[in-house]
């Protein structure tokens, strides 16, 4: 499939300039495209929408809306393989993760990722876990589930303020 073309404005340059600014994401530059990243990427074989190679190319073209609007950007697994396969040594991983804190910096961010923030918080796990789970639990020879330390958790996402950002309080 052909790629379609890219022109950089002066916003895009501006926007390209933030995410090389942000930790890790400092050698997009570097990357020439070659694909390796994309070749070894968990995701990229289970999504055909994901492509490292095309995020990374996205950002270096500026493309803020098509790399913050939409699920691209949440997709990531973060297992770094892209890093350990890239000839440049792109961080496309650390890449992503800029774009990810831009993208919550303005609102936007993915439903899922919005739910498991503010459950979290609630549960002290991503999904409640109770009385069904901890018998699910025994019948496999595990002990319940331990009491997660939510006034601790609690604690910590008030201190940063996670949930104000996500829109979830």
């Amino acid at each position: 499939m052909a790629q379609s073309e890219i022109r950089i404005t002066n916003e895009g340059k501006e926007f390209r300039n933030e995410v090389m600014a942000t930790h890790g994401a400092d050698k997009l530059m570097h990357c020439y495209q070659c694909g390796t990243c994309t070749s070894d990427c968990p995701v990229a074989k289970r999504v055909p929408e994901f492509r490292p190679r095309n995020i990374a190319r996205l950002a270096i073209y500026g493309q803020k809306d098509r790399l913050l609007d939409g699920d691209l950007v949440w997709l990531c697994a973060g297992c770094y393989t892209c890093y350990e396969r890239c000839p440049q040594k792109v961080h496309v991983s650390e890449i992503v993760s800029a774009l990810r804190q831009l993208a919550l910096r303005e609102g936007k961010i993915h439903p899922t990722i919005k739910s498991i923030v503010t459950t979290i918080p609630k549960h002290g796990y991503i999904s409640e876990i109770g009385e069904f789970e901890n018998e699910m639990r025994a019948d496999d020879g595990l002990p319940p589930a331990p009491t997660p330390a939510t006034e601790e958790i609690k604690a910590i996402v008030k201190k940063t303020g996670i949930l104000g950002r996500v829109g979830g309080a």
